[in-house]
């Protein structure tokens, strides 16, 4: 049980893994007032740097004692980053509703060079004020040149961080999970990177100013010889021994360091108290000797030393394993869940009525021969409703669906006739030769021709269109995704909303 030791190098990471998590979860909360981030920020890097070189001594405290010093610099900052931000933002949207294609590139340069420009002031900006006292127009100096100093590993942390942008929107579903494993790892190398810079910077200074001191005591030796005399004679003088002299943890040292440093000092006099204690005492195995030494520690402090000793030892290792059981019970039910649905649809300019969602979710098992306990067909409760223009310009709707295509958040998608052109022009879906027979089984009227006339949508025929419950005034399809996996029970599918019998 030697890794459950407050000290042992498993305890510290775990600590550290619990306090940075603690640390992004309070940045968080005190962002959402949006005018706080740079104040929330700066204050999450002036304890989590510490987290890392072990030199905390809690997290609530020094955090929120941190965003009352930093505020005012750090509120400026973000003030002046929020807008360049802003402008960023409404260039990107207006090159997105443009076309990348047809945006002059020196327009499109600058822009993603201001991206990567702004976003590196950012990233280095904060720690410094968490780190410095300067004046403002030094701390955006000083943030680029560390930024260029930096570059490296500070773009590879940057891409790590959209790749986590991207994996979380990819899937959503694992969110919580993959940001906190993100936001963690993210933090911690951002702190190993400006921890070394900063401590580079300070050996730096540190050697000048001793340079300098040499040069002074130097030019002292030749004027004033006399001082080095009296100086001589002081060394001679008796230093009283204190070396080696017991240093006891009581009342006093808890006033005069903070409460969780007094908790540590305790720690380790008991320590020493229970080593000296014999073997009679503590015998057993491993579990019971740290039971019974525990309770020992535990004997002698009051309530608030004792609430005191399991936060900065044990609750760190509650919280993870609080996060472990969830997410384990959360990736279980989520397995299970998947496990049973069968097939998912989705609707673009269409809503089927509640009948009709019965007829393609519950009505589809039970044709395949299950009851609704044991599998399950859904049918998204809402209606993507995208453009239908042929210009199409709000082209990120269009991006989202292909994502959710291609993740598997759709088995099949019913679309009314009018919005069929602009989501098969780019071959989204799956070509239906692949699933059935269409000849054998469709005329050609019913069936419609996607890039490179591949076939990707079926007409669904009017006793149909009636089942779901949509207006008669439209045609409506029935298209697929690319899902290997489903391609049974997508033709079963087809067999079931067309009366057929297809063969695979």
């Amino acid at each position: 049980m030697n890794f459950l030791k407050p000290d042992s190098p498993v305890m510290r990471l775990i600590s550290k893994i619990a306090d940075i998590l603690v640390l992004n979860i309070l940045t968080i909360i005190c962002s959402i007032p949006i005018v706080t981030i740079g104040a929330a920020v700066t204050a999450n890097f002036s304890v989590a740097m510490k987290v890392v070189k072990d030199e905390d001594n809690g997290v609530f405290l020094p955090y929120f004692k941190a965003f009352k010093k930093n505020f005012k610099p750090a509120t400026l900052a973000w003030i002046v980053l929020g807008m360049a931000i802003f402008l960023i933002v409404i260039d990107w949207r207006w090159i997105i509703q443009n076309g990348w294609g047809t945006t002059p590139f020196v327009y499109r340069f600058l822009v993603v060079f201001m991206s990567a420009f702004v976003w590196l002031i950012t990233l280095s900006i904060f720690p410094l004020i968490a780190r410095y006292e300067m004046k403002m127009m030094e701390y955006f100096k000083a943030a680029l040149i560390l930024s260029i100093t930096r570059f490296i590993p500070l773009a590879l942390v940057s891409l790590f961080m959209l790749g986590s942008v991207i994996a979380c929107i990819w899937y959503a579903r694992w969110f919580p999970l993959l940001y906190a494993f993100c936001t963690l790892t993210s933090m911690y190398f951002l702190c190993l990177i400006y921890i070394k810079a900063f401590n580079r910077l300070e050996m730096k200074q540190k050697e000048g100013e001793e340079g300098e001191e040499s040069e002074e005591e130097n030019s002292e030796e030749t004027e004033e010889p006399e001082i080095i005399e009296e100086a001589e004679e002081v060394k001679e003088e008796e230093i009283p021994e204190t070396e080696g002299a017991p240093v006891p943890v009581n009342a006093s040292i808890m006033e005069e360091v903070s409460h969780a440093q007094a908790v540590k000092e305790l720690h380790k006099e008991m320590e020493i108290d229970t080593e000296r204690e014999p073997e009679e005492e503590i015998k057993g195995n491993k579990l019971t000797k740290f039971i019974r030494t525990e309770k020992k520690k535990l004997k002698g402090l009051t309530t608030k030393q004792k609430i005191g000793y399991f936060v900065q030892y044990y609750l760190p290792i509650v919280i993870l394993l609080l996060v472990f059981i969830v997410g384990v019970s959360w990736f279980g039910h989520d397995i299970y869940v998947n496990h049973k649905i069968i097939l998912k649809g989705g609707m673009i300019n269409c809503q089927v009525s509640d009948a009709g969602r019965k007829y393609v979710t519950d009505g589809f098992v039970e044709s395949l021969g299950y009851t609704t306990k044991q599998r399950t067909a859904l049918l998204s409760d809402t209606n993507l409703d995208f453009k239908s223009d042929i210009e199409f310009e709000e082209r990120y709707l269009d991006i989202s669906l292909r994502a959710q295509m291609a993740t598997g958040t759709f088995s099949y998608l019913l679309i009314r006739d009018d919005a069929m052109y602009n989501y098969t022009r780019d071959d989204y879906f799956t070509d239906l030769n692949t699933l059935i027979d269409i000849n054998e089984y469709f005329e050609e009227d019913e069936i419609y021709y996607g890039a490179e006339d591949v076939p990707v949508g079926l007409k669904l025929r009017i006793d149909t269109v009636r089942k779901l419950g949509l207006s008669e005034d439209h045609d409506y399809y029935v298209v697929f995704g690319y899902n290997t996996g489903e391609m049974k029970t997508q033709n079963d599918f087809i067999g079931y909303l067309f009366d057929l019998d297809p063969e695979a």
